[in-house]
């Protein structure tokens, strides 16, 4: 059987369930050969990632997922393979951090305003990942299911907080062009994260990736069908793009029963990511 990878998971740094320790355990028990933690918006669980991954023999490519606008559609971009003590990416992911932490409150305010009784220790509370966590809408939709206001997770989104919702607040992010140029900068790739995921996205991949400088797509997604990825793959290789792939594991924040293992990236694809790194 040949040997297979996971290039989007997530640790309790960002929405994810379990510390990257476990995140790095589960992938070498399931047989992985190598991984890529890709937090949202931070890059704070790397150095315990590393460290497990040396430990138990499994590759880690060190990654993050960028939240971004292209006009007012929301992108994300996964960065493989960068330096993640580069000071200037450091400094913008530390400005989301903080943008992000200003959106849950804004959040709160706008769900207390509507009577529902949610506080700030209460969201904080279900961030396991302690202070180095970046805050997100994930957690308080995981706050009103743990108190007992909806009945589970995907509801506190559907009801409050989705797009469209009395409690949705837009979310302050950089454009694409700047997103990839700091990948770039932090010596890493640059990759279209899930355009199989929602129906704007897709019908944009082809102005995206003429327009912008992205290294890669990812093609293979938990939430993609099989037709979609083979779309994905087609374009690509037409216009000579590097392939990822990843099951967007976020333990059992959201499911559960986590989805790591679900895709499994042919090795091939993994190398062909590490070529493109490799000094020239």
């Amino acid at each position: 059987m040949e040997k297979w990878v996971d290039l989007h998971l997530h640790t309790n740094h960002s929405d994810g369930s379990d510390a990257p320790s476990r995140v790095v355990e589960r992938a070498a028990a399931l047989g992985m050969s190598a991984l890529a933690v890709t937090d949202h918006d931070t890059v704070s669980a790397l150095t315990e990632a590393q460290e497990a991954a040396r430990a138990l023999g499994v590759e880690l490519l060190p990654g993050v997922e960028l939240s971004t606008m292209y006009g007012y559609i929301e992108i994300h971009i996964v960065g493989l393979g960068i330096d993640y003590q580069d000071p200037v990416l450091l400094e913008a992911l530390n400005e989301l951090h903080e943008a992000r932490s200003k959106r849950v409150d804004a959040i709160l305010e706008r769900l207390n305003a509507l009577g529902v009784d949610l506080t700030r220790a209460e969201v904080e509370a279900q961030a396991s990942g302690g202070e180095a966590a970046t805050l997100g809408r994930m957690h308080v939709a995981m706050a009103l299911h743990a108190k007992g206001i909806t009945r589970t997770v995907q509801q506190g989104f559907d009801r409050y907080i989705r797009r469209g919702r009395k409690a949705y607040i837009p979310k302050r992010a950089m454009t694409c062009r700047k997103a990839i140029d700091l990948i770039h900068e932090a010596k890493g790739l640059a990759f279209l994260a899930h355009p199989g995921v929602g129906t704007t996205l897709g019908k944009l991949i082809l102005r995206l990736i003429n327009e912008l400088p992205f290294d890669g797509v990812e093609v293979y997604h938990s939430k993609h069908t099989s037709g979609r990825a083979t779309q994905f793959l087609q374009i690509a290789q037409e216009h000579n793009l590097l392939v990822s792939g990843g099951s967007d594991c976020h333990g059992t924040a959201t499911h559960p029963t986590p989805d790591m293992g679900k895709v499994r990236l042919p090795y091939r694809f993994y190398e062909a990511i590490l070529q493109r790194l490799s000094p020239k």
